[in-house]
């Protein structure tokens, strides 16, 4: 599963209004930060959760696709999208520090379970599939979705 950084709550329904289900974006720069590696790794139907500024996860998304938008007006520099659906959903939000260490979830990126600057996306691959999710009436953890 990856994991996305939007602590600074961007609204990407008013940013990619010509855009459907967008769930998080990358300029052309952040992609090629070493910093952020992992979304060259990023393929349809991997999961993916969405942390926001209170550093929260309620949703995974399946990945639809990531979507070369160009040059936005009112935006800086060569921007991409990545497009999800919703297909799981905690009972209550779930802090992400306190998730990923009850799951001793290990990533460079992530020291002390928490984000690191510059940092945007990051591939937690199998550490989560024993997270429980509900769908629809009936909970399943994060590998038998996959």
């Amino acid at each position: 599963m990856f994991i996305f950084n939007n602590i600074h709550d961007r609204k990407y329904k008013k940013v990619f209004s010509n855009y459907e289900n967008v769930i998080f974006d990358l300029s052309l720069t952040q992609i090629n930060n070493v910093n952020n590696v992992d979304w060259g790794n990023i393929k349809e139907g991997d999961l993916a959760c969405v942390v926001t500024s209170s550093r929260k996860i309620s949703t995974i998304y399946r990945v639809l696709d990531i979507v070369h938008c160009g040059e936005i007006e009112g935006e800086e520099g060569d921007l991409y999208v990545l497009r999800g659906k919703v297909v799981a959903k905690f009972e209550s939000q779930l802090d992400m520090t306190g998730l990923l260490n009850k799951f001793n979830v290990v990533h460079p990126k992530l020291p002390a379970n928490k984000f690191s600057i510059g940092f945007n996306v990051a591939n937690l691959e199998h550490q989560l599939d024993l997270l429980q999710v509900q769908v629809g009436q009936v909970k399943v953890s994060l590998s038998e979705m996959k």
